[in-house]
């Protein structure tokens, strides 16, 4: 929502107005992180699609001490492996760069995939494009009492 005087016009390059966005939690899955495992510095998240395949969501802004101090645990652990193979994880390494969702880095973004089991309950504004959040979210916990199964799926508000 964007609140101004009745009076004032557009003018560029300048501000006055007041820019409120709407904040609600959702759930996602967490498919990444920037920094490491044991000493997370972001999340990347995720959904499942209609066909179990996870989609990239977005990425958080920086953890606190004490998000990385509950999360390093959950998500050190060695990527699942099937016949003696790791699964591959379906985000590109690196994350292009429209996928991150800043326009200060225009590169891509290096991180390291975590299987994808972890829930987090975030705090997001409702600006989403391509089913991306269109701003960094922003981690609130871990949801130990849900499955990724029941995130709602990509696509589908909640």
């Amino acid at each position: 929502m964007v609140a101004k005087r009745l009076d004032q016009r557009y003018q560029a390059g300048r501000s006055g107005w007041r820019k409120l966005r709407v904040r609600t939690t959702a759930e996602a899955i967490i498919g990444g992180v920037t920094g490491w495992p044991n000493a997370p510095q972001t999340v990347l998240i995720g959904r499942l699609d209609s066909t179990g395949r996870l989609r990239y969501m977005g990425r958080s802004t920086p953890l606190t001490d004490e998000q990385r101090g509950e999360l390093a645990p959950l998500l050190s652990r060695p990527v699942a492996q099937r016949r003696g193979m790791p699964v591959q994880h379906p985000w590109p390494q690196p994350l292009p760069a429209a996928w991150s969702g800043s326009w200060q880095r225009p590169e891509p973004l290096r991180y390291v995939q975590v299987e994808p089991d972890v829930v987090a309950e975030l705090l997001v504004d409702t600006a989403i494009e391509r089913g991306r959040y269109r701003h960094p979210v922003q981690h609130v916990r871990a949801r130990r009492d849900m499955s990724i199964y029941d995130v709602a799926l990509f696509g589908v508000d909640e």
